[in-house]
C-alpha cells in the first residue's frame, strides 16, 4: 500500500498485451478521494511509449498494489 501524493492521468493504451508482460506495470486498487475503489493499471515507467495521457481532477487517496 502507498500513498499518492500526484495527479491521476486518463490512459489510452496503445498495445495492451504489451503492459500485461511488463516489470513496471501492476494492477492495483486505487481508493479515490471520494471513498470509492477502482481497478488499474499501475505504471511506475513515466517514459513508455504504449501510451498516450490527459490530465484529470481526480487525486487517489491510496493505491494497494496486487502482488
Amino acid at each position: 500500500m502507498q500513498n499518492e501524493n500526484t495527479k491521476l492521468r486518463i490512459v489510452r493504451l496503445l498495445e495492451p498485451s504489451l503492459c500485461l508482460s511488463c516489470r513496471y506495470a501492476t494492477i492495483a486498487t486505487v481508493e479515490m478521494s471520494s471513498g470509492a475503489s477502482r481497478r488499474m493499471l499501475h505504471c511506475k515507467r513515466l517514459d513508455c511509449d504504449n501510451w498516450q495521457t490527459e490530465e484529470t481532477e481526480e487525486t487517489p487517496r491510496q493505491i494497494h498494489e496486487e502482488e
